[in-house]
């Protein structure tokens, strides 16, 4: 499954340029499996967002699906999570920086003992994410599960198109996995705002998880500054 199948949320791609207080954010990726997030970034009393401390907050749920000793395996997760956000921003672009709790329940079926992540378990999440440029854009997001060796990579990089409505279009690809899987993926996306302080995104490719054949997905992610 594309899409952060361990990481349930992914940071907007909104250009961190006004005093704003925070951004609330839901998404979801079908694939092979799904995946559906939501949350929230809210600036720490003496800062903005983009600029200073900030509080995460988000949860996750999703299913994805992986080979073990010739047994195809089902597993189904549900995700939430809080973390301590740095942030800096500036004409250059952003960046913001993370850790903190997240709690992951998972359930496989068949029951593979050899999953370290069957059932509720407790981890700390190390998270960047943030943009470089304007008129030409590399934006990124990284999560590392410290306890679980689980992680999850994405670049993304276009041109803007139109400065009114904030319009781009270009590439993307990541990379995921931990012990027992592995995916890659490549595609293109193109997002937009579609009201004040509001971007929408929606992107799709051509993934492929290890030792199986390639398949499609299919994303769509919005964000709002407050």
């Amino acid at each position: 499954m594309f899409g952060a199948a361990y990481f349930g949320f992914a940071a907007p791609a909104i250009a961190q340029e006004a005093a704003d207080d925070g951004v609330v954010y839901a998404g979801a990726t079908v694939g092979d499996g799904y995946n559906a997030y939501a949350g929230a970034l809210v600036a720490m009393p003496g800062a903005s967002l983009g600029n200073g401390l900030a509080v995460r907050g988000g949860v996750s749920l999703g299913e994805y699906r992986y080979d073990s000793g010739g047994t195809r395996i089902k597993a189904e997760y549900r995700s939430v999570e809080l973390a301590l956000v740095y942030q800096t921003s500036g004409a250059w672009g952003w960046a913001n920086f993370s850790a903190g709790p997240r709690l992951t329940d998972t359930k496989t079926d068949p029951v593979d003992q050899n999953n370290r992540r069957e059932g509720t378990r407790a981890d700390g999440a190390l998270t960047t994410d943030g943009g470089l440029g304007n008129e030409w854009r590399l934006g990124w997001f990284a999560s590392y599960d410290v306890g679980d060796e689980a992680y999850y990579t994405q670049l993304r990089f276009g041109p803007l198109l139109d400065a009114s409505s904030q319009t781009r279009i270009g590439f993307e690809g990541s990379l995921q996995g931990d012990e027992t899987y592995d995916r890659h993926a490549l595609g293109l996306f193109a997002s937009t705002a579609v009201a004040r302080n509001m971007e929408l995104r929606l992107s799709g490719g051509v993934g492929k998880t290890g030792g199986r054949g390639k398949d499609g997905y299919a994303a769509i992610a919005i964000s709002r500054l407050f």
